[in-house]
């Protein structure tokens, strides 16, 4: 019988904004294929409620804390996890943060927030993990962009909007210089998902959003996490720097 390319049995994951929301399925999804998940946010507590929820439905998992913006942090936070745990298989980049404003209400403090979490963050959990998968020459990175990295965001959200163009963007390169060494990097793109952050949004935005909708509800968090699972897995070994999109039909490349 043909092994299972789904599962993660053995694998080490990584994944970055776990605490809640969309992070926090993915990392269920991981651990139910069998993977030890390293869940992290950036305070302990999160990270740990969500890993021992995950321990008591039987999976594997760890808590972590770092801010993935300061690149101090995530170096110090992988080199123990290196020493815990051996090696990083997967990494999983999905920390962030909404900010549901129009162009004029976003300050250079803003802007700037907004960059350091989504995209610089990715790059630093994306350094932090290279050399070990270069040497092992085994890697899955899935980075989380947006819809509205594809197709801007009708709400405004200049600063999301380019943090997640830029996400792709790094995704394509790192894609192309991590290839030869057995490094798959790819991307995936939600559309709006009902976590924690869709709930900061109005009642009247939401009801927009979901109107443009095709499939006419918002996503769920397991739609988005399998997605993910699915291209750190073995049925995904020959793609290569693609940004998944999975979004209900709001945006069709």
């Amino acid at each position: 019988m043909r092994p299972n390319q789904q599962d993660l049995s053995g694998k080490i994951a990584a994944v970055t904004g776990a605490g809640r929301g969309l992070g926090s399925a993915i990392a269920e999804v991981l651990a139910d294929r069998g993977a030890h998940v390293i869940l992290n946010d950036r305070t302990l507590e999160p990270a740990r409620k969500a890993a021992e929820s995950i321990r008591g439905q039987g999976g594997n998992a760890s808590p972590i804390a770092f801010d993935v913006a300061d690149a101090t942090q995530v170096e110090d936070a992988f080199r123990q996890i290196l020493r815990d745990h051996g090696r990083v298989d997967i990494l999983i980049n999905n920390a962030g943060i909404g900010d549901f404003v129009s162009f004029p209400e976003i300050s250079s403090e803003k802007w700037d927030r907004m960059i350091n979490i989504h995209l610089k963050g990715s790059f630093n959990c994306c350094q932090a993990v290279l050399a070990g998968m270069k040497a092992q020459k085994y890697g899955k990175i899935v980075n989380v962009s947006s819809v509205a990295g594809k197709r801007g965001d009708f709400i405004g959200n200049a600063h999301y909007t380019a943090a997640k163009a830029g996400i792709i963007g790094l995704t394509k390169s790192l894609a192309l210089y991590a290839a030869p060494f057995g490094i798959n990097v790819n991307a995936i793109a939600p559309g709006l998902v009902a976590t924690e952050l869709s709930d900061e949004m109005s009642s009247e935005m939401k009801a927009t959003t979901i109107s443009r909708i095709p499939a006419g509800r918002l996503g769920r968090p397991d739609e988005i996490a399998r997605a993910a699972a699915f291209l750190v897995s073995e049925d995904a070994s020959y793609i290569f720097g693609e940004t998944l999109s999975v979004n209900g039909g709001s945006y069709m490349d």
